[in-house]
């Protein structure tokens, strides 16, 4: 029987658990300690959490679910999990992370799961959609992954959605994290006003490194955002309340380095980018 195990009991990682659990798939959640947590779907499910360090098995499919800031922290357990056919799905925001799983043959998910964990609860507000490259292992695993209730879309242009993912990244995550407000601000014109222009200059730099989105990416993009409930925050969002540390340097951060090196202009994009790096300055 496939062996599957998920790396991280946040949203993403508690909603690809769950469904796999529910599809009958012999699958193992994972998180820094054992405990019980509850997803809400919106019906409540009771999730065991197992303790990583803890961990002696070995697994066929490794979903990697926590943040991305987190990588160097997991390494250790995660080389031990693998044997010799082991593949590795990273469930994370940003892009460049991938050279550091070099235990195993790995692939990036574009992911498309939204919610909130607070405490021992984990609220689950919409989507449960992986887009991965294509790759006949990855054609494996949506064939293994056919009875779940993922949807696992593969992609020829897989590259091109990351980087999408990116932009919708770049906007709400950067304006819910420096407000400490959730999608709600995007109902004051001069915030969206911020964002539509913060879009504009990620697309700038995404193009000159290689993409060809048009503008009509920004509308679409602000169409995403309008489909949140006011409620919701961002994975920043909410790392920025906690006081912890933040994913930029593989969104944020990533754009700021490209546009350097493209000589480009791109002053929203800046004065933002300082912003978030002020906050973690000397914090970690």
């Amino acid at each position: 029987m496939t062996n599957f195990a998920v790396i991280g009991n946040g949203a993403v990682g508690s909603v690809i658990a769950h469904e796999l659990k529910s599809a009958g798939k012999n699958v193992r959640l994972f998180g820094r300690q054992e405990q019980q947590i509850i997803l809400s779907l919106p019906q409540q499910v009771k999730l065991n959490v197992t303790s990583l360090v803890v961990n002696q098995e070995k697994f066929d499919y490794i979903f990697v679910a926590v943040k991305a800031t987190r990588i160097a922290e997991i390494k250790s357990a995660l080389n031990k999990m693998c044997h010799d056919h082991t593949v590795i799905i990273v469930c994370q925001n940003g892009i460049g992370q991938l050279s550091q799983f070099d235990m195993a043959p790995s692939f990036q998910a574009a992911v498309y799961i939204s919610g909130e964990k607070n405490g021992l609860r984990v609220k689950h507000f919409r989507d449960k959609k992986l887009v991965l490259p294509d790759h006949p292992l990855m054609r494996q695993l949506k064939q293994a992954l056919s009875d779940t209730a993922l949807v696992i879309e593969i992609s020829s242009s897989q590259l091109t959605i990351i980087w999408y993912k990116m932009l919708v990244n770049l906007g709400i995550n950067t304006v819910t994290a420096l407000s400490k407000n959730t999608a709600q601000i995007l109902e004051l014109s001069q915030v969206r006003d911020l964002v539509q222009t913060l879009l504009e200059e990620g697309i700038l730099i995404a193009n000159t490194h290689g993409e060809s989105f048009t503008h009509e990416v920004v509308d679409e993009i602000m169409a995403i955002y309008d489909g949140y409930p006011p409620e919701m925050g961002t994975s920043m969002y909410y790392d920025m309340l906690e006081g912890r540390q933040l994913e930029y340097d593989f969104i944020q951060g990533e754009f700021y380095r490209l546009a350097r090196l493209y000589h480009l202009t791109t002053p929203v994009l800046d004065t933002c980018c300082t912003l978030l790096s002020a906050y973690q300055y000397k914090k970690h």
